[in-house]
């Protein structure tokens, strides 16, 4: 008789898209995938996907949810406040840096528990940039640098910015790392069917929220007593500028100008990268309508991402029975 043959133990990787806000449904796709027992053995993130890809290897998912269900608007305007506006983009970052090192424990990519890539672009050179050693805040920072809102970020010579301009859904970063399972989460292409009703809980917090998250509340203590006299008038600004439009004929804001330009790139890239480099199994969160720094749609983002695994579940199921 033959012996009986064992096939070899799969390797999953996930692969986190950017998107901004959208990517809190990263958040809602990882803890239901945790839920069902869907093994993950390594990530690669690009943009938002960097962040919640380095949370997530270090086990401070949880941290991430709480966060993501609790900052309202004023909180994330407060998260881009500066006093000054840096020459090649309006933002430097140091704030969202400074929140990340508060919730991320590692420092470096060796720190990390599970295997992580992140994907950058090389302004200059155009090429992609995949980090996979060194400093991990440098490569987050990098990877989220969208052109003319975040100045980018400097790093042994080169100019780095938001990896969704070479590679917004890094399914080949994740095969480079030797999965053979490749579970891939797009944030940007798919849009809810019918127009949503805002969840009661982020009304409350969009609305009503006078209190931060634990976690914010020593960086946005920080961040009022640098600039006590001047935030009031940025901050009045700034929910100018980032107020979506009411109406149609309403003029663009910078941010809108901005965002809406790289999306463009973003999603067809995304479309060009699935035809060459399909993962195994693709969740599509119904998030299209949020837009890339409406990061106070937190809950409705998670709601969709756990949606969205739910309605993946026949092709999931193999990999939780193999375990």
């Amino acid at each position: 008789m033959m012996p009986a043959r064992h096939d070899k133990p799969r390797m999953i990787g996930v692969a986190l898209g950017s998107g901004g806000a959208r990517g809190w449904a990263h958040v809602g796709v990882l803890s239901r995938l945790r839920e069902l027992g869907v093994p993950i053995h390594c990530v690669a993130g690009t943009s938002i996907g960097s962040i919640v890809g380095a949370v997530y290897a270090t086990g401070r998912l949880d941290t991430l949810h709480e966060l993501a269900t609790q900052l309202d608007w004023r909180h994330a305007a407060r998260l881009f406040l500066e006093v000054n506006l840096p020459r090649s983009g309006l933002f430097s970052g140091k704030n969202i840096m400074s929140l990340l090192k508060d919730i991320i424990p590692a420092r470096q990519f060796s720190d990390l528990p599970l295997p992580l890539r992140i994907v950058a672009t090389d302004l200059l050179c155009e090429k992609e940039v995949v980090f996979s050693s060194g400093n991990l805040f440098d490569a987050i920072r990098a990877s989220i640098a969208i052109p003319g809102i975040f100045t980018p970020q400097r790093l042994r010579g080169r100019n780095l910015i938001d990896g969704g301009l070479v590679n917004p859904l890094p399914v080949s970063a994740c095969r480079a790392m030797g999965a053979d399972t490749v579970i891939a989460v797009d944030i940007n292409l798919h849009t809810p069917e019918q127009p949503r009703k805002p969840l009661p809980h982020t009304a409350k917090h969009t609305h009503n929220a006078t209190q931060p998250p634990d976690a914010l509340t020593p960086l946005l203590e920080r961040i009022s007593a640098s600039i006590p006299k001047l935030q009031g008038p940025i901050e009045a600004t700034f929910k100018r500028w980032y107020a979506p439009q009411k109406k149609e004929a309403d003029p663009l804001s910078i941010f809108d100008v901005l965002t809406r330009s790289f999306r463009l790139v973003e999603n067809q890239l995304t479309r060009d990268g699935l035809a060459m480099t399909p993962p195994d199994i693709l969740i599509q969160p119904a998030v299209g309508d949020i837009m890339t720094l409406e990061f106070h749609r937190g809950p409705e983002a998670i709601a969709d991402g756990r949606a969205a695994v739910d309605e993946c579940l026949p092709r999931l199921t193999p990999l939780i029975e193999a375990v």
